[in-house]
């Protein structure tokens, strides 16, 4: 290059450096001054208060950092933060007036707050109608479980304790003052054959309870082989009806007195014994008693066929047999809730609830089927006339069901003059004296529920309840002849066998 087109080249480059480094001190001057503070920024733009930001505000030009040199990049977030929305006026701070003649917009469909734009909103909701679903069921569910469950119970609850009620008439059902029995009213079962008692320490002993047998012997004898009966370790009991209608009435006696079993007297026997009164000892023949009674021409001849043993054997059964809670029956009911843990009653028809025994009238525990929750008496018709029949043994699992329960007996009707006069000699002496009483005295005896074992309703056929066991199923008539098998646990076991029917 010619000399002076280099100089021309050194002017050149000198004047834009002296131009640069002029450019630089003006831009230098107009930037905000360093703040001394630690740990200040350096390179944010001094704004005043209402001057509006832009941009090219925040431009530092590029410099070279230096080691302990404070920069935006390395300072704390909280130091980062400028105060620059203050020199803006914020729209929230803005209020606009309302007109003096605002009015409420309670109804406008316009208004997105209003009442019905309110309520269509909750009608749409999933949620809410989730919600009406859900009560609606459960106003329909306790609707009816008022109508179908609550209400009918509190209803039988009541009519149950009405008959019980001493302000009427025929309160508990009519009480009965016994009647005139020629026998033994109530026995005991011999201890020597209580399953666990104290002839059976090891409990192998059995009570077999059979229905209504009327005579056929055949069926009796397949019973007791299918139940596996030992006359060793198996006691035999009926329930009654064991002879008439049957085709071998002397066979079936002769094997109860052969196996030396227990029987309740029931309606067929107290009827034969009452014909023995005018029949035996006399040479009346069947054919001549024929025209007065068809039943009665049945039992004179059947009559005629009995010995002296037999008819010594009928007049020996009880009117009611009593049985006492078997001893380890009581243990093994804390593990099984279905085992027979108190006393059994073998009676032929029913017992009325809340009658002591010795004061049940003889005729209705022979021949009972119903009691009438109006007139409250025991009836031998499964249907009166008048009133409303029901039958005896759901109010004797009613009553009992209470009893195990523990439920108030308070308002039931007194029946014993020593139960009337503990209750009077007790309100006369006053609470100290009842105190007195309760502490040192003799309480009073506590009553316990009872379980039921009887026969004679044959059209209601096979009966297991709690508190009864109906054993009757209509043998004499092509029915099935039915036994109920008691461990010395209390575990119970139904048997049953097929008959001929005998009264075709």
């Amino acid at each position: 290059m010619p000399p002076q087109q280099e100089m021309e080249g050194q002017d050149d480059s000198e004047g834009r450096e002296r131009s640069l480094s002029e450019w630089r001190t003006k831009l230098q001057t107009s930037l905000p001054k360093r703040p001394d503070w630690p740990g200040a920024p350096r390179d944010l733009p001094h704004v005043s208060p209402g001057q509006p930001y832009t941009s090219h505000d925040a431009y530092q030009p590029p410099r070279t950092l230096r080691h302990g040199d404070y920069t935006k990049q390395s300072a704390p977030l909280i130091d980062q933060v400028s105060n620059r929305w203050r020199g803006t006026e914020k729209a929230s701070t803005v209020y606009v007036s309302e007109p003096e003649d605002h009015e409420l917009r309670f109804c406008d469909l316009e208004d997105e707050g209003s009442c019905p734009n309110t309520i269509r909103d909750l009608v749409r909701s999933r949620r809410l109608r989730r919600m009406l679903a859900v009560f609606l069921v459960a106003a329909v569910m306790l609707y009816y479980g008022w109508k179908w469950y609550l209400q009918p119970r509190l209803q039988e609850e009541w009519s149950f304790k009405q008959g019980f009620l001493p302000a009427r008439s025929n309160g508990t059902y009519g009480i009965a003052r016994a009647g005139d029995f020629e026998g033994t009213a109530i026995q005991w079962l011999d201890s020597s054959l209580i399953p666990g008692g104290e002839a059976d320490r090891e409990g192998k002993r059995r009570l077999v309870f059979v229905g209504d047998i009327h005579g056929c012997k055949k069926e009796l004898l397949h019973l007791l082989e299918k139940v596996g009966f030992d006359v060793k370790t198996d006691h035999l009991i009926a329930t009654g009806d064991t002879v008439s209608k049957g085709p071998d009435n002397v066979g079936v006696l002769d094997e109860l007195i052969r196996l030396k079993a227990d029987s309740v007297r029931g309606n067929h026997e107290d009827r034969l014994l009452e014909a023995a009164k005018t029949i035996l000892g006399t040479n009346l023949s069947p054919q001549s008693v024929a025209a007065t009674s068809q039943g009665y021409a049945k039992d004179a001849t059947l009559l005629k066929q009995l010995k002296p043993k037999h008819v010594r054997y009928l007049r020996d059964m009880p009117l009611m047999l009593r049985i006492p809670a078997l001893p380890h029956a009581s243990t093994a009911r804390h593990q099984h809730k279905d085992r027979v843990a108190e006393d059994v009653i073998v009676v032929h028809a029913g017992v009325v609830p809340h009658v002591p025994l010795e004061k049940q009238d003889p005729y209705f525990v022979m021949n009972m089927r119903s009691i009438d929750d109006r007139t409250h008496l025991p009836s031998a018709l499964r249907e009166t006339k008048r009133g409303k029949s029901r039958p005896w043994m759901e109010i004797w699992n009613w009553y009992n069901d209470r009893l195990f329960r523990g439920r108030s007996l308070k308002g039931f009707h007194l029946y014993t003059t020593a139960e009337y006069e503990d209750e009077q000699a007790s309100e006369s002496q006053g609470w100290l004296g009842s105190l007195w009483d309760g502490l040192f005295g003799k309480g009073k005896a506590k009553m316990t529920p009872q379980i039921v074992v009887y026969g004679h309703d044959s059209k209601a056929g096979l009966q297991m309840h709690r508190w009864s066991k109906g054993l009757d199923s209509g043998c004499v008539a092509g029915g099935k002849l039915t036994a109920l098998v008691l461990d010395a646990s209390g575990k119970t076991e139904v048997v049953q066998v097929g008959c001929k029917n005998y009264k075709a």
